[in-house]
């Protein structure tokens, strides 16, 4: 296929240049496709070249957890007084797993020397009490010292196409958080910061967002977008492990990534 240059894209995506940023990139397919997995993957090659760069995490309660897929190396927060719960979702009954609550993101890291609770070398899997709080971390990390990574698994969830607004809220605060990333989308990546996210359907994100992103990485049965140049057919030919990876619509490539199957014991967790 013409353009094809995947060495050109897994550089910039590997690149740790200051003068050029992080990057911003979301996975598409669907149910079954190996969106999660893809993006475990990139998060297991970022803890292993990448020692000191750290690893920030969406997961979503109430539903198979995901994080531990990528083996020993992650640590559980809830925001302020956040119960949560761990339910063995094979075996029933409840599972004894350590978590650390904050008060504030200056807990978890500071911005001025980048320490704090949440620590390289491991995914730090954060339980807002609210999704779009992680817009708020984005923009705390920005300001931030150092490398970061952040990986939004349904981003869908946080930035949502058509935000609903709360009985007794006095405007649409996830409304406006959602154009609050849209406009801060660029500052981000200069505060050297890298967004993976991945999603199963791009029609009920904000549009705002999705013409934010520098990469898309196709899955098998995902829907291209009109203006790729990838086509539609030889994504529909993808095997499991592989992905058509667009850079802005200018130059794609193929690429390949391990499979993250299930980790004993499988549970939810449940935020309270």
């Amino acid at each position: 296929m013409a353009n094809s240059r995947i060495d050109d894209i897994l550089y910039r995506r590997q690149l740790r240049d200051p003068s050029q940023g992080g990057f911003s990139s979301l996975t598409v397919g669907p149910p079954g496709s190996g969106k999660t997995s893809h993006i475990l993957y990139e998060a297991s090659r970022i803890i292993e070249w990448y020692p000191h760069e750290t690893l920030f995490w969406r997961d979503s309660p109430n539903s198979a957890a995901q994080f531990n897929r990528i083996g020993k190396n992650w640590k559980i927060f809830a925001e302020g007084d956040t119960e949560l719960k761990f339910r063995d979702l094979m075996k029933g009954g409840s599972l004894k797993i350590p978590y650390t609550n904050f008060n504030d993101f200056n807990d978890l890291i500071d911005q001025d020397t980048g320490k704090g609770l949440v620590k390289p070398k491991q995914l730090n899997v954060i339980f807002f009490k609210d999704d779009f709080r992680w817009i708020d971390l984005l923009n705390h990390l920005r300001a931030t010292i150092g490398w970061q990574s952040v990986f939004l698994d349904e981003v869908e969830d946080v930035i949502p196409l058509n935000p609903y607004k709360r009985p007794g809220e006095k405007s649409n605060i996830r409304h406006q958080k959602n154009i609050l990333f849209s406009n801060n989308a660029k500052a981000i990546r200069k505060g050297l910061v890298n967004l993976l996210c991945d999603t199963q359907n791009t029609s009920e994100l904000d549009w705002r967002f999705i013409g934010k992103l520098n990469f898309i990485c196709y899955l098998r049965g995902a829907r291209v977008f009109s203006q790729s140049r990838i086509k539609q057919v030889a994504v529909d030919k993808l095997t499991t492990g592989k992905a058509f990876i667009d850079w802005e619509n200018r130059i794609y490539g193929k690429a390949f990534f391990s499979s993250f199957p299930p980790k004993k014991p499988v549970f939810e967790v449940i935020k309270e």
